[in-house]
């Protein structure tokens, strides 16, 4: 794993918690106390590095060696292999490994097993294709055939969320998660998703406090990627929106520009800082879809 020394407190850091302001490294922390006003970073070059010694995925540390990447995320063999075989515990496969031996041996008396089995490997093969719709339909005929086995219906509830939450269905995938949370390993990320379910949740709740706290929650965990700012951003100008907070607007402009000075190039983003303004400048509440919708080629101030 490769370090860094921040200018400001001369600690070291892990090169993944620091940012580089015109050549100097900061720690996420004296990046907040050294730039607490985003335009003090106007005209400056910031660049976020990305150890490419460490897995971003797993953390996993490999020396001075550099492994490949995903875009620009450093990324091991494990972890890969993984994202292409997406989500199968390998007790869940040993498992049903050991019924189909079963099943030889007396195929019609465990013939729900091999009907099980079989739904097990649809649904891996809908999920490893981004199909979790399909997944989670499948990996549920499972758990309906033998529900003596509870795994499979945790499994089931994962891809439900997943494929709920890529709906904009926030509170019926949060359900899901929370069936997960605590059951299934570390790597899932359902912790994750769980926050990510309760910031879609409570904006569609208009719940804006609520959506602060969770975007904030958010920021906590992630304070210096462009998304983890805007997301805060966006709960401030909807406050801003709905109160006329004169503070909240402020924040808003605020988190905005750190976002800003983190990625100000990639096509995502830009859109994402777009939908922000335009809830800043008009007062206007609207999803993602709906801005889209109404501003195809984006918004402009007029």
């Amino acid at each position: 794993m490769r370090t860094a020394e921040c200018s400001k407190c001369f600690e070291t850091k892990p090169l993944n918690d620091t940012v580089k302001v015109d050549g100097n490294v900061f720690c996420s922390r004296c990046m907040d106390t050294t730039f607490p006003q985003p335009d003090m970073l106007d005209g400056k070059s910031v660049i976020k590095d990305f150890d490419p010694t460490a897995c971003s995925f797993c953390d996993k540390d490999f020396g001075d060696e550099e492994i490949k990447k995903i875009s620009v995320y450093p990324i091991c063999a494990e972890c890969e292999k993984k994202l292409k075989n997406k989500a199968f515990p390998v007790w869940v496969k040993a498992f049903f490994a050991a019924v189909l031996l079963l099943v030889c041996f007396s195929f019609a008396w465990n013939w729900k097993y091999y009907q099980a089995y079989n739904d097990i490997q649809d649904s891996f093969q809908f999920a490893n294709i981004g199909d979790y719709n399909s997944a989670h339909k499948q990996m549920n005929s499972a758990a309906n055939k033998v529900p003596e086995v509870e795994d499979l219906n945790l499994l089931a509830a994962y891809y439900g969320g997943i494929d709920l939450l890529s709906k904009d269905k926030n509170i019926e995938a949060l359900k899901e998660f929370k069936k997960c949370s605590g059951n299934l390993p570390d790597d899932y990320g359902i912790e994750k998703l769980i926050l990510q379910a309760e910031i879609g949740a409570t904006f569609n709740a208009r719940n804006y406090t609520g959506f602060l706290e969770a975007t904030r929650k958010n920021y906590e965990n992630d304070s210096i990627s462009a998304v983890s700012n805007t997301a805060v951003a966006s709960a401030y100008a909807c406050i801003y929106a709905d109160k006329k907070d004169e503070s909240a607007r402020l924040n808003a402009l605020k988190y905005l520009d750190k976002a800003k000075a983190i990625d100000s190039t990639s096509a995502e983003m830009k859109e994402y800082y777009n939908r922000v303004e335009y809830r800043i400048a008009t007062r206007n509440i609207i999803d993602s879809k709906e801005f889209t919708k109404q501003f195809p080629n984006g918004w402009a101030k007029n």
